[in-house]
C-alpha cells in the first residue's frame, strides 16, 4: 500500500478489525517519509504489522530494479521508534534452518533474540551434520535471531499473498514489469471474480512462465500467477460491500491479510496484521 494512499487504504481493510490509532499513523507516516529519503526509492509501500508479545514490528518495502523481468522487493522493519531498518537478505542455509525449527510461537519484538535452542549439553547426542563439523574443526555456526525469522516469514507471507487486480501491471518493450497505463479498474461484476486477481511476484506456474517469455501483445496480461490456482481450494474469501463499492479478498491461509479493490478505479492494495501464524489446518477444514 503506497505511502500517499495510506489512510484511505487502512480504511478499506478495516473490516478485518485491524486499524492504526492516530499516534501510530502519524509516526508511521513520518518514519516512512524518512525511509523514502534515506533509501532514495521512488515509492515506499506499507506492508503491514506483525504483532509481538512485547513490541510490534511495522514492515514496509520499496521496489528495486527489475531482476529477471520482475522488480525486487527490499523489505524494512521498525519497532515502536518507527526508525525503519533494512531486513537481512537470508541465505538458503539460514532459511532452511528457520523452516526446520518449525517455530509457531509469537514474535517477542526483540530482533536480537536467538531463536535456536541451546547447544546440546555434555552427553547429549549431536546430529550427524554437527558431529561432522565438530570433528573437522569447523567454526561455530552463526546463531539464528528473531530478525532472521522475521525476514523469512515476511517473504513467505508475501509470496502467498501480494494480491493485485488483473491488468494492473504490464510488460514494457524491455520485458520489465511496470504499472499499466491502460488499467482503469475492474468492472463491478468482474471485481468479485477470483479469476481477476493475481499474485504480484515472480511467476511459478508453467503457463505464466511461458507467457512471460512470449513477445505477443495479447500475452502481456497473462504473466502473473492467478489466485484461483492457490491450494487448498477455497483459501480465499471474496466479499463485496455494495454500499461503498468495495471488494475485499481475505486469505484464510494467512489470517490477517486483506486485499481490496475499488471497482471502476485504479485503487487497490493489501495489508497484513497478525501474529505471522499460518493456518495449517485449513486443508482439513475446507
Amino acid at each position: 500500500m503506497e505511502l500517499f494512499d495510506l489512510e484511505y487504504g487502512l480504511k478499506s481493510v478495516s473490516s478485518g478489525g485491524n486499524v492504526l490509532n492516530c499516534q501510530e499513523l502519524t509516526c508511521l507516516q513520518a518514519g516512512l517519509n524518512v525511509l523514502k529519503i534515506k533509501s532514495k526509492a521512488q515509492g515506499i509501500y506499507f506492508w503491514g504489522k506483525i504483532l509481538g508479545t512485547s513490541t510490534d514490528y511495522y514492515v514496509a518495502y520499496a521496489l528495486g530494479d527489475a531482476e529477471f523481468e520482475f522488480p525486487s522487493k527490499n523489505f524494512y522493519y521498525a519497532g515502536e521508534d518507527f526508525d525503519f531498518k533494512e531486513l537481512p537478505r537470508l541465505t538458503e542455509e539460514i532459511a532452511d534452518r528457520i523452516i526446520d525449527l518449525g517455530i509457531d510461537t509469537p514474535f517477542s519484538g526483540d530482533p536480537t533474540k536467538a531463536v535456536e535452542p541451546d547447544s546440546p549439553g555434555e552427553g547429549d547426542p549431536l546430529d550427524p551434520e554437527a558431529a561432522a563439523e565438530a570433528q573437522n574443526g569447523g567454526g561455530e555456526k552463526l546463531k539464528v535471531t528473531e530478525l532472521d525469522r522475521l525476514a523469512q516469514i515476511i517473504q513467505e507471507i508475501d509470496f502467498d499473498t501480494a494480491v493485485v487486480p488483473k491488468g494492473a501491471h504490464a510488460l514494457n518493450e524491455a520485458q520489465a514489469v511496470v504499472p499499466s497505463s491502460d488499467f482503469k479498474g475492474l468492472g463491478l461484476t468482474e471485481a468479485t471474480d477470483l479469476k481477476k486477481y493475481l499474485h504480484f511476484r515472480p511467476p511459478t506456474s508453467v503457463a505464466s512462465l511461458r507467457a512471460l517469455a512470449r513477445t505477443d501483445v495479447q500475452f502481456y496480461s497473462e504473466f502473473l500467477d492467478p489466485l484461483e490456482g492457490d491450494l487448498p481450494r477455497g483459501c480465499w474469501a471474496v466479499r463485496q460491500d455494495p454500499s461503498i463499492a468495495l471488494v475485499t479478498m481475505r486469505s484464510l491461509s494467512w489470517p490477517g491479510y486483506i486485499a481490496f479493490h475499488i471497482p471502476g478505479t485504479t485503487k487497490f492494495g493489501g495489508l497484513y496484521f497478525g501474529y505471522a501464524a499460518k493456518n495449517r489446518d485449513l486443508p482439513f477444514i475446507l
